[in-house]
């Protein structure tokens, strides 16, 4: 049996992420005066200039049912495979779905 070394390298939370987390554009604060309820769906999508409340990676772009609404977070049921996960992300990082 042969055992493998360590590759020396971080594999951390936002190992191979620089597309996704890179910074495109200034946001406003229009995403905090949004209102979300219960059963609406949002898409997560990343923003990389904040770091609380960051989903993973593999979060990114899809589309999770709003479960509890919070005054700074959201707590959204996604569809990873076959499996539903349970999802918390800051508003940030969450914009209604169907919305520009």
């Amino acid at each position: 049996m042969t055992t493998k070394k360590p590759s020396g390298r971080s594999h951390g939370f936002r190992h191979k992420s620089r597309s996704i987390m890179t910074k495109r554009s200034n946001r406003g604060v229009s995403f905090l005066l949004r209102e979300y309820s219960v059963g609406q769906r949002a898409l997560v999508i990343i923003d990389p200039s904040q770091h609380k409340g960051l989903p993973h990676r593999r979060y990114h772009g899809k589309v999770g049912v709003v479960r509890d609404v919070g005054r700074r977070a959201l707590t959204l049921d996604v569809k990873l495979g076959n499996k539903s996960k349970t999802l918390i992300a800051r508003l940030d990082h969450v914009k209604p779905f169907g919305v520009q």
